[in-house]
């Protein structure tokens, strides 16, 4: 599962300590920028886990809906050009 590593620096944030996450390790673990994550104290470490999921366009798709008045998109016009087919 885990294929991108780091090593990186603790470093003081206020009164914090903070990591700077890599983009590949942030795109592999889905994580966004302003994104709300959960922290918690494991055996080996820390784990850092999104609080929402981001939903994959064939989830975002199923869940969709069409409006009776919504209009269906149709050809107005007649082929001009390059779309014409025998």
């Amino acid at each position: 599962m885990a294929s991108a590593t780091s090593q990186q620096a603790l470093r003081r944030w206020g009164n914090s300590l903070g990591v700077r996450l890599p983009v590949a390790i942030a795109r592999e673990a889905h994580l966004l920028e302003d994104q709300q994550v959960e922290l918690t104290v494991v055996e080996d470490g820390v784990l850092i886990r999104p609080l929402t999921r981001r939903l994959t366009l064939e989830e975002r798709l199923a869940t969709y809906q069409r409006m009776e008045a919504e209009l269906v998109e149709a050809m107005v016009w007649e082929p001009i050009g390059c779309e014409m087919h025998e």
